[in-house]
């Protein structure tokens, strides 16, 4: 007879204990699925923001390069009045020639 007792606490102590590490697994399982959920969203958020920065880069890049090129036409527009200042300037000195 304790021989069964024996048995039945030990069958029962391994189905009292499957029964927890099956509640302990399903409670880890859900930690990871959370912290996953939140590594997901912050690098989603990381690449909106990396998405939001490369446009202003963008952006600038093309009001800067727009910038450089009316610079260069202004530059451009006024060559022949600094090059006529300069031969008045020097109306003697033929080798004085801005280019």
């Amino acid at each position: 007879m304790t021989a069964l007792l024996c048995i039945g606490w030990a069958v029962t102590a391994a189905v009292i204990v499957w029964g927890l590490m099956l509640i302990w697994a399903r409670i880890a399982m859900a930690d990871l699925r959370k912290q996953a959920r939140q590594e997901i969203r912050y690098w989603q958020q990381e690449t909106t923001r990396a998405r939001d920065r490369a446009a202003q880069i963008a952006r600038e890049a093309a009001t800067r390069a727009e910038g450089w090129k009316e610079g260069r036409d202004d530059v451009v527009a006024i060559m022949p009045m600094i090059t006529a200042h300069a031969a008045r300037a020097h109306p003697g000195d033929s080798g004085a020639s801005v280019t």
